[in-house]
């Protein structure tokens, strides 16, 4: 078992990876089979295997963190000249 590593699940090979690991599964724990009965031995290993990949799909993907730029604050100078009021009569 150490000597091959699991591979992130293609779409290509998914169905292989499916089978890898059910198989496994089924190995590893059919000491079980006896007491919980074939049809439901079967049953829980195959959605035991779903769930192990979808965990292998999630660490495959690579989360990208999103880059935080600094907004830089513009300082506007006004052009405008202050317009002067003219002294009413």
């Amino acid at each position: 078992m150490a000597d091959k590593k699991i591979t992130p699940a293609k779409k290509d090979n998914k169905k292989s990876l499916h089978d890898e690991i059910h198989k496994k599964l089924s190995t590893a724990l059919g000491s079980y089979k006896g007491a919980l009965g074939d049809k439901k031995f079967e049953k829980k290993v195959k959605k035991a295997g779903k769930i192990f990949i979808e965990g292998v799909e999630k660490a495959g993907k690579k989360i990208k963190a999103k880059k935080i730029i600094p907004v830089k604050k513009s300082v506007k100078k006004s052009t405008k000249k202050p317009v002067k009021k003219t002294p009413t009569k």
